[in-house]
């Protein structure tokens, strides 16, 4: 009887050999102590050395053991062992028929060991036309299909990544390519959906590879999708636009495309009893709400071309709650910078604020929260000024704008409190409002009044406030009396808790 080997290298080998009388639980405990000696970085000598000794083949012949914690622990050694090759090493005749049993392996983590290999041609020009060229690169392709999300989405970068550089971009749109991509539309909508992700990233990476998409046909069968009758597919389109929408490329392959008046029109539909329509208005609504944030953006041109604000303001109108609270967020985040003020017009403001005084609940909420997007605007210049104390003087709170959010900050639905907090920091940012809050004896009373606050969240707003009034220029000449109280306030900090003196209490 020979001795077991004590080399942990000859232990490796010794619980993969095909005739090894070893359980699972045994060779996944040696497979993992000898990857524990492993460092992340090997050389490729001490590669070499350790595949001399238990060849490639023997870890892939692992695998025909079904068993999780075994595919892992192989993944793992197997990626660890292959990290200092190269793609012309990966591919060499002693090693590509493991890669391309990697690549049409139906359990998850090995396929996506051997597309991570296969990034490996990313490396030059020459790898990627050497893999585009070979039989690696419709199982790429065919990858997208794969039942694991995770492993799609790999081969999906990759595609977009090669389709980066000469080589891919040609193979990309050539007609292998492209009549494959075809194909995977065809399987279910899941799939399609990755496609057009993939159609939609590559178009946008640059002018001729838009062009390249619009030729191959490949846009065309996209925007036929945001232009279907089926509403929910209309909503995964637009969810898939939404990643690129803010990006200039993307704002382009928009307009080239003609996407953005398709989009907007779908805001034009009056039903809005039925629930598919309110899903895809509220998914236009965002998606308008999510170019409208971005400063970057020059929103007012296809505002003014796709009268983005009028059906915006048509929103605000609904008797459907869903589409009004979306609809009411989406004006605050346009409104959130000093370009999208300007386009807050006087109709589209008095629509807004017709359901302000008698909203309750979530819509209260949303309200508070868009306004102190938009009273928080400044910068430096009196028509930001005048229009946030426009935006403030509309609110037309009872018995006073600034008491009624003090009511609303007292509130028990900790949305609703926040966003009142918020409401009044953003206040206190500007000229205008410290003059206002210094101007009420209610407010500051409320304020320096520690005793009307108990919640760690409500202690942190009220200090926050506090903050911002002292640091206000001019702020010893506006407050007055209170600035000196506010002082003692921030130097005590936002939990100070006044120590009430305990009574004598004399023994008998």
């Amino acid at each position: 009887m020979s001795p077991a080997p004590t080399n942990p290298l000859e232990q490796v080998s010794k619980v993969l050999q095909p005739n090894a009388a070893v359980s699972t639980t045994e060779k996944v405990a040696v497979l993992q102590a000898f990857s524990a000696t492993l460092t992340e970085h090997l050389s490729f000598e001490k590669s070499a050395e350790i595949l001399q000794a238990v060849p490639l083949g023997l870890f892939y012949y692992g695998f025909s053991v079904e068993d999780d914690q075994l595919t892992a622990v192989l993944c793992d050694l197997i990626s660890k062992l292959l990290q200092p090759f190269t793609y012309e090493q990966i591919v060499s005749a002693e090693n590509k028929e493991y890669l391309l049993q990697g690549l049409t392996h139906f359990t998850p983590d090995i396929r996506y060991l051997s597309l991570q290999q296969v990034f490996k041609c990313l490396a030059s020009d020459a790898f990627v036309a050497n893999m585009v060229d070979s039989e690696i690169f419709p199982l790429v392709l065919a990858t997208i299909a794969f039942q694991d999300a995770r492993t799609a989405n790999k081969a999906s970068d990759l595609l977009y990544k090669i389709s980066a550089t000469p080589s891919g971009q040609a193979a990309f749109f050539g007609p292998t390519c492209t009549a494959m991509l075809k194909q995977l539309l065809q399987i279910n909508g899941v799939i399609s959906f990755r496609v057009y992700d993939l159609i939609i990233k590559v178009a946008t990476y640059s002018d001729s590879t838009f062009d390249a998409c619009e030729s191959s046909g490949l846009l065309s069968v996209f925007i036929k999708e945001l232009q279907s009758d089926d509403l929910l597919v209309k909503i995964n389109a637009i969810e898939l636009l939404n990643e690129i929408a803010t990006t200039s490329a993307g704002l382009s392959f928009l307009e080239k495309a003609n996407l953005l008046d398709n989009i907007a029109t779908i805001l034009d539909n009056p039903d809005d009893s039925d629930v598919v329509v309110q899903l895809v208005k509220c998914a236009v609504i965002k998606f308008l709400g999510n170019l409208g944030e971005k400063e970057h953006i020059a929103f007012e041109p296809m505002s003014t071309k796709y009268h983005i604000m009028e059906k915006l303001e048509k929103c605000l109108e609904t008797q459907n709650i869903e589409i009004l609270i979306v609809a009411i967020s989406t004006i605050g985040l346009v409104g959130s910078h000093p370009s999208g003020l300007k386009l807050l017009s006087d109709s589209l403001l008095t629509t807004f604020f017709s359901r302000y005084e008698t909203a309750v609940g979530q819509v209260k909420a949303v309200y508070l929260q868009s306004l102190s997007k938009m009273l928080s605007v400044r910068d430096g210049t009196e028509q930001v000024e005048r229009t946030t104390m426009d935006i403030y003087n509309r609110i037309q709170g009872r018995p006073s704008t600034l008491l009624s959010l003090v009511k609303e900050a007292k509130q028990p639905d900790d949305a609703i409190r926040v966003a009142a907090f918020a409401v009044m920091q953003a206040v206190a940012c500007h000229a205008w409002g410290v003059e206002l809050m210094a101007q009420s004896n209610e407010f500051m009373n409320y304020v320096l009044n520690r005793s009307t606050e108990y919640t760690e969240q409500g202690q942190n707003w009220k200090y926050a406030i506090i903050q911002t009034l002292v640091s206000a220029p001019d702020a010893a000449r506006v407050l007055g009396e209170y600035y000196a109280q506010l002082q003692v306030y921030v130097r005590q900090g936002a939990h100070f808790k006044i120590l009430e003196p305990a009574a004598a209490v004399e023994s008998s």
